[in-house]
């Protein structure tokens, strides 16, 4: 993992906050994908619904690409060795096996980062690089495993000492194995096997007295000694002890994002500084390097920090999901993520990722046909004026709000989207010299001491983002 891993954030509304583990994390699946499929795509005037316009052709491109963005992936088709959640749909939309809400939609899912600040006052997103490297799997928490999957054979699992390898005192339970086990406090270990059935369960490991034993807290006391069975870990990541700033995050709708995609650079460049507001108010483009590795003003996330959706997609593939990808048909290599992620920066074990494709996301066929999706997802349609409303907006631009919250902007001429095989779709005429209302700027904007937050997002070092640093919302 390196540096340029914290431009997953292109969608995310980022507070403060420490991480917990969802109780979903100890349910048990299949290892192949065993969810029922999701529901049929909505249609145009639907909510989480096309562009209205669409040929029947591109229709086609956004249902198929919404097939694979409502899907639960599983490790026989990349997923892995350790995923934040295991569909795009569990963040934007709702459900855990199926989609039980919309596509593209926000949910109550949150995701955890974290990091520290360096002696030299660098950031260090112990990632292993940089300044300072050290590598605990940073700066995002991978809250799910394979493991999980239950029917990888040889996936962390480890014997117990069959002779008093499980022990109480009072309701704290000591676990000796037969070999380094690699676990870490605030996961979670299955117990099965042991001769005496009270010991056997999903718990949460408390201490680590040597690296052939753990401990945890039991509902029950009282048990006789005992040993034999197994430990699974279920080793999704933790926020490190020596992590000084954790964050937690958010992910909104997406609903009209092709259109934003597609704003031309010309247009967002023109208002660096707002030239022309009598209210002082500056605003500084993000330049940063899109999928291509050209220098481009961001678009996506709290710091714009992600130049386009397709290079989002692919950040969220890799950093979400645990698929890799890399350049080709689109791209340079440089901005993409061939390798696999080391859990809390440990190797771990090969049964762990039964998905050997190197890249698992091949030939970018995913991330192309997600992308396609999102660019073709309809916005939120605005409700009729009313007299209150109508009042709302005169008070708006009166104070200078629309300074930075710009109506409208126009997408550029003749929007052609990628296709599988390094093609080009046709022109879209509904995503072409559209006008359309984000209210935003598109450009950072310095909110002083009292507004920071977060840790600073810069794909591979560069860009402007300071924590007090924000764009303006949509």
């Amino acid at each position: 993992m390196n540096s340029r891993t914290v431009r997953l954030l292109a969608l995310t509304l980022v507070v403060v906050g420490v991480l917990t583990i969802p109780s979903r994390m100890l349910h048990t699946a299949a290892a192949t994908n065993t969810a029922p499929p999701p529901p049929p795509p909505p249609t145009v005037g639907q909510f989480g619904g096309p562009l209205a316009g669409l040929t029947t052709t591109q229709t086609g491109l956004f249902n198929g690409g919404y097939g694979l963005f409502a899907i639960k992936w599983d490790p026989i088709r990349g997923l892995g060795p350790v995923s934040t959640e295991p569909g795009c749909f569990t963040c934007h939309g709702a459900g855990i096996n199926v989609l039980t809400g919309t596509a593209g939609d926000t949910s109550a899912i949150t995701g955890t980062r974290y990091g520290k600040w360096n002696p030299d006052n660098t950031f260090n997103y112990l990632d292993g690089n940089g300044t300072f490297p050290e590598n605990e799997g940073g700066p995002i928490v991978h809250g799910i495993s394979n493991s999980m999957f239950g029917t990888l054979p040889g996936c962390n699992v480890i014997n117990i000492v069959s002779s008093i390898g499980a022990s109480e005192s009072g309701t704290t339970v000591t676990i000796a194995t037969t070999a380094a086990h690699k676990f870490a406090v605030g996961q979670y270990a299955m117990i099965n096997g042991v001769g005496v059935s009270g010991y056997n369960g999903t718990f949460q490991i408390v201490s680590i007295p040597t690296n052939t034993t753990f401990t945890y807290t039991n509902s029950v006391s009282g048990l006789a000694d005992s040993g034999g069975g197994t430990a699974q870990n279920l080793p999704h990541e933790v926020v490190p002890a020596d992590a000084t700033v954790v964050s937690t995050v958010r992910s909104p709708n997406l609903f009209g994002l092709g259109l934003v995609d597609n704003i031309p650079d010309s247009a967002i460049l023109a208002n660096v500084g707002n030239p022309g507001n009598p209210y002082g108010i500056s605003g500084v483009a993000n330049m940063v390097p899109d999928e291509n590795g050209v220098s481009r003003p961001g678009k996506f996330g709290q710091k714009l920090n992600v130049v386009s959706l397709f290079q989002f997609t692919a950040n969220a593939e890799f950093n979400e999901l645990g698929i890799t990808n890399t350049a080709g048909p689109f791209g340079t290599a440089s901005q993409f993520f061939p390798n696999e992620h080391l859990p809390q920066g440990l190797p771990y074990p090969s049964n762990c990722q039964s998905d050997t494709n190197n890249p698992q996301d091949v030939s970018q066929v995913n991330m192309i046909k997600m992308t396609q999706f999102e660019e073709l997802l309809a916005p939120i349609p605005p409700q009729p004026p009313t007299p209150t409303t109508e009042a709302g907006a005169t008070v708006f631009i009166n104070i200078g709000c629309s300074v930075c919250h710009i109506e409208s902007f126009t997408t550029k001429s003749n929007v052609t989207l990628n296709q599988t095989l390094g093609r080009q779709t046709g022109v879209i005429a509904a995503l072409s010299n559209v006008t359309f209302n984000p209210y935003s700027d598109f450009l950072l904007h310095d909110m002083g001491s009292g507004d920071p937050g977060g840790i600073p997002f810069q794909p591979g070092g560069t860009g402007k983002a300071t924590l007090t640093m924000w764009r303006t919302a949509p």
